[in-house]
């Protein structure tokens, strides 16, 4: 099984927030079934400039928690085309990454708490949590 997670998913790891300790579980639920946790080679941009900008430059231990266990797929010009063909207008060109990458890798599920992200998830058939 292939679950896709954007950015803000991972910074669950790191940060302590309201949902953080119920989504960490379900990721550490996901990794003991097997699963495949899988994000765009672009979270590790997102994820080092937020743990950088809230944690200051010296967390290299923050940044590799939140990208642990994870396969980070390349972007490459099919994602970006798959990306700028996407139905959703209301998609930053981030989150269009995202959610091209996902569909590119097949993934059986996609974890993001954007709406905008979850809804071209949905136009695109694929299922969507947490």
């Amino acid at each position: 099984m292939i679950i896709y997670c954007d950015s803000n998913i991972l910074l669950k790891r790191v940060f302590a927030e309201i949902d953080s300790e119920s989504i960490v579980q379900q990721l550490d639920s996901y990794t003991s079934l097997d699963a495949t946790l899988v994000s765009s080679a672009l979270a590790r941009l997102e994820v080092d400039r937020k743990v950088r900008s809230h944690l200051g430059s010296q967390q290299p231990d923050d940044i590799e928690l939140a990208l642990d266990d994870v396969v980070l797929a390349d972007l490459n010009g099919h994602i970006l085309m798959n990306a700028a063909d996407l139905p959703s207008r209301y998609l930053s060109t981030l989150d269009a990454i995202h959610v091209a990458t996902a569909f590119t890798v097949s993934a059986d599920l996609v974890l993001t708490l954007n709406q905008q992200m979850r809804a071209a998830c949905e136009e695109l058939g694929m299922a969507v949590g947490p």
